[in-house]
């Protein structure tokens, strides 16, 4: 797994039996990744790209042998959850209807 952005590493541990990981980033964004087992440790600076874990296979509510799950959100809002993928700079699709309704 590769930090999304530059930030600082705020956690990197279990929690409720898998492997964490947060990151704070400028404008208040923190990031978070599970279920990878952390290469870097809390107070940590990561740069955009760094590899910080692996993701791990073989727990539940997956359906393949690893996913990830991947959450941003402002931080001093523990349920204002934005799209992480804005901080890829990928750009929004928008699909343009098919007929005039």
């Amino acid at each position: 797994m590769h930090a999304s952005a530059t930030g600082v590493v705020v956690f990197a541990g279990p929690v409720g039996g898998r492997p964490v990981i947060s990151i704070d980033h400028p404008g208040g964004i923190r990031t978070t990744y599970e279920p990878v087992s952390p290469l870097i440790n809390p107070g940590d600076t990561v740069t955009q790209g760094q590899h910080i874990g692996d993701v791990i296979s073989g727990h539940n509510g997956c359906a393949v042998d690893a996913c990830l799950h991947w959450g941003a959100r402002h931080s001093a809002d523990r349920l204002s959850y934005i799209d992480p993928l804005i901080l890829l700079g990928l750009i929004a699709i928008r699909l343009k209807p098919l007929g005039p309704d």
